[in-house]
């Protein structure tokens, strides 16, 4: 079997019949095509086990990979009910399996974009790890910050704040920081040995311009980010191009280099889509109408906040909602649209959106 991997052969050409699978072997072998990017090849390893011959544990688990796999593939609705099915299964007395179930499933939900659904299931985890005497930190530190990040798209930041630092102790007794580092770049109590830990890590770079931004060292910021653009193009770390090009592009705009900002957005806006996060995009875009606008580009920009404006209702993400409203109140005020302007900057501070579409047709009219 390991000849057959190694050299793309089915195993039927080194062995006559169906040779009996070993189904520790296949299912290690599933999760490392999973790890791997590789989601055909873990269903096709899947289907030779026999899950009515497995050990109830055994036959979870195998469901579990199973609708990971499904799941990568782009089949939401499958893998969703394969997770579903494994915590169905799922014997009582493995409390590690049980999470690791509901970290998936909560994790699933929180890419469609279902937040109260993902914070459910990943509490659920949480529920199951504390009955483990030593439970894997890495899934602990996952579901943590799962659970910040839904909480921070539905505009519960003091909630969001509380697992974000939660995540970060358990990232930080683990000793592994690459599961939570998207998002806790956002937390504001992180300290500054802190980052000094996070910039030992190879991705970790995204989360460590924080503090020099709240002291002023907004060059030491951006080197580091740019640092983190570097590392994220090489990786591939689409999630990292986004939130690095994104902060530069921001820090042009400060600096009145409307060209660069354009750029950084723009990549920003595609590594984001390529990724599948629709609120890094969503952002990414305010970013690019910004610039737009500043070059004198109007038209162009009010159609690139339209979309992103789109993008976040459709998602209830109220805190980027408010703070795009934010962006583009101050976009307003530049073209010397005070009215606009003002409606925007009043949806921003109370969070209430009601009238957003008259709002992007008076501006429409106006211009």
């Amino acid at each position: 079997r390991l000849l057959a991997d190694r050299l793309g052969l089915p195993l039927t050409y080194f062995v006559e019949g169906a040779a009996p699978a070993n189904s520790g072997y296949v299912m290690k072998a599933a999760e490392l095509a999973i790890k791997a990017g590789e989601p055909r090849r873990a269903l096709s390893l899947l289907d030779e086990v026999v899950e009515d011959e497995l050990a109830a544990d055994e036959r979870a688990d195998a469901r579990r990979l199973r609708g990971m796999a499904l799941l990568a593939a782009g089949r939401s609705s499958s893998g969703l009910r394969a997770l579903q099915e494994a915590a169905a299964m799922a014997p009582p007395d493995d409390p590690m399996l049980n999470a690791e179930i509901y970290a998936e499933i909560g994790a699933a939900f929180g890419e469609q974009e279902l937040f109260n659904p993902s914070v459910e299931a990943s509490l659920r985890s949480l529920w199951w790890l504390d009955r483990v005497r030593h439970p894997d930190l890495d899934v602990k530190a996952r579901v943590l910050t799962n659970i910040a990040n839904a909480w921070y798209r539905l505009g519960k930041t003091d909630e969001a704040g509380n697992y974000f630092e939660q995540a970060l102790a358990a990232a930080m007794d683990g000793a592994n920081l690459l599961r939570p580092y998207q998002r806790l770049y956002r937390c504001p109590n992180l300290a500054t040995e802190q980052v000094a830990v996070y910039r030992e890590h190879p991705v970790g770079f995204v989360v460590s311009k924080e503090p020099f931004v709240n002291q002023g060292n907004v060059k030491e910021a951006r080197r580091l980010q740019t640092q983190c653009l570097e590392r994220g193009r090489q990786t591939k770390e689409l999630v990292a191009v986004a939130a690095a090009a994104a902060e530069l592009a921001r820090y042009a705009l400060a600096d009145g280099q409307f060209e660069e900002a354009f750029a950084m957005a723009r990549e920003a806006c595609e590594a984001a889509e390529r990724s599948g996060n629709h609120v890094f995009h969503a952002r990414a875009l305010a970013l690019e109408g910004a610039a737009a606008s500043r070059q004198g580009r109007h038209a162009a920009a009010d159609r690139v906040f339209r979309r992103a404006f789109d993008i976040l209702r459709a998602r209830g993400a109220v805190a980027e909602m408010a703070e795009t409203c934010a962006r583009y109140s101050d976009v307003l005020r530049e073209r010397r649209n005070d009215a606009g302007a003002l409606s925007f900057m009043r949806m921003a501070y109370a969070r209430e959106f009601v009238g957003l579409t008259s709002s992007l047709r008076a501006v429409r009219r106006r211009d």
